[in-house]
């Protein structure tokens, strides 16, 4: 085990794009997500996005840090739900340096105190890696390079690999349509598709037909779709099916 090569974002700081993991080829390009893609002898690829703590703490206002981890973490979960795909991800979040707790309950880095309370912070980690990106760190700038060989070092079977405890919900474009009608939502379109045999089509037109009654779904919501679509009494979607030309 060990890195066949790196491809580095051409984004990162000069010391970055210098760095030579090992001796292995190297090459700076433009990366769509991760700032770090390593390629390793046994075929696994690990994609890595790099913050130091004072980064991570201002990346956390907008929300940057966790689409980025949620970005990376995609890729993996791409990977495993092909299953004519033999690409093994493996998306690592690498901070290199410490957060410290204060006694008043803020965040310490290498800065010192900030205004961050220690609890979010931490609880911002924890949905990092509960979306699938483990979060590892390095002692500091001067570690992150042995850290990056030691993650290419680690085994990469198959078999130790698993779906992360909250799975994305991935939605057919039908199923998005139906999510999408006001008062069903994610909560309830399970229960709309098991009524309408996974059939987005058939599960609209049941759902606005006002003698159609779905146990767990509303009578009221009935309305709210009829009047959404500008239906009137009387009126009803059907699906028909129709005759090949």
């Amino acid at each position: 085990m060990g890195i066949s090569a790196v491809v580095i974002d051409s984004r990162e700081p000069t010391w970055v794009q210098r760095l030579t993991f090992g001796g292995v080829p190297t090459v700076v390009d433009c990366l769509e997500y991760g700032d770090l893609q390593v390629l390793c002898d046994d075929g696994a690829t690990l994609i890595i996005e790099r913050k130091t703590p004072d980064d991570f703490l201002g990346s956390l206002d907008d929300n940057r840090v966790l689409i980025q981890a949620a970005t990376i973490s995609k890729q993996r979960q791409i990977a495993q739900l092909n299953p004519k795909s033999r690409d093994t991800i493996w998306p690592y979040l690498v901070i290199t340096g410490t957060f410290m707790p204060a006694s008043d309950g803020k965040t310490i880095t290498q800065r010192g105190v900030t205004g961050w309370k220690w609890r979010s912070v931490m609880g911002a980690l924890l949905s990092i890696q509960e979306m699938g990106t483990p979060v590892v760190f390095a002692a500091d700038d001067a570690d992150y390079e042995k850290l990056v060989i030691s993650l290419s070092n680690r085994s990469h079977k198959s078999v130790e690999q698993i779906l992360p405890p909250k799975l994305f919900t991935l939605l057919s474009p039908g199923q998005a349509v139906v999510a999408a009608l006001p008062g069903i939502g994610i909560e309830r379109l399970k229960t709309v598709m098991i009524y309408a045999n996974d059939d987005p089509a058939r599960a609209i037109a049941e759902l606005t037909d006002p003698d159609k009654e779905y146990a767990g779904i509303p009578k009221a919501v009935n309305k709210q779709i009829r009047s959404a679509l500008k239906l009137q009494p009387g009126e009803r979607l059907e699906v028909v099916a129709m005759a090949e030309q």
